[in-house]
């Protein structure tokens, strides 16, 4: 399981970048590769080679403009922020509206969601509309990594609550609470990317 470093250690592991330490920076980036390469997938159409190259470049640039993390969001939030711009530069017009498009057409949408997501109710009806694997994959890719990362275990591992909380260190009632923010969001966010694409009135 990957660490998920607290907002005040990242701070510290940035200072550290700052003072020349490569060794944090390498540890920092490998364990944010993954949930970044998803976040960039969906973005890019599926193209793994140009997901790949972005998530470098992404990195690259986060560790030449660490002093300008400053911890007001995660450290996850501000590297898909980079990936964004970097996505932007290099979009091309297509004739029709494919997942990227949508992503970043939603990227505000999907923003205003996640921040609200505890005080909307879960729409369960959602989940049980037809589902697309680009659509799936695009919404948990649009999800904090905490989110994602229990959806998996409960839907895909299809772990008990209680095992989820053991294998997080986290009591069951918190988990059991992250679990049921998590589904908000992911059937919020599947809903907004479903209807721009045209499957939802």
């Amino acid at each position: 399981m990957k660490t998920v470093y607290p907002s005040d250690d990242i701070l510290g592991i940035r200072d550290r970048i700052l003072r020349g330490d490569r060794s944090a920076a390498e540890s920092l980036f490998k364990q944010s590769f993954d949930a970044l390469y998803e976040f960039t997938y969906y973005r890019v159409g599926g193209d793994r080679a140009l997901a790949e190259t972005i998530v470098q470049d992404t990195l690259t640039t986060a560790f030449e403009c660490m002093a300008n993390f400053e911890g007001r969001s995660t450290f996850h939030s501000w590297l898909c922020g980079i990936a964004k711009n970097k996505i932007r530069t290099l979009r091309r017009a297509r004739k029709t509206k494919s997942i990227d498009q949508i992503l970043e057409d939603s990227s505000y949408e999907i923003d205003e969601i996640l921040a609200n997501v505890e005080r909307e109710p879960l729409p369960d009806e959602v989940l049980e509309q037809r589902e697309t694997r680009d659509l799936v994959g695009a919404t948990l890719s649009s999800l904090p990594p905490n989110y994602r990362r229990i959806l998996v275990e409960k839907y895909v591992d299809d772990l008990q609550v209680d095992e989820i909380a053991e294998r997080s260190g986290k009591g069951f009632k918190a988990t059991e609470s992250m679990l049921q923010r998590a589904r908000v969001a992911f059937a919020k966010v599947f809903e907004l990317l479903t209807k721009k694409r045209g499957d939802l009135p």
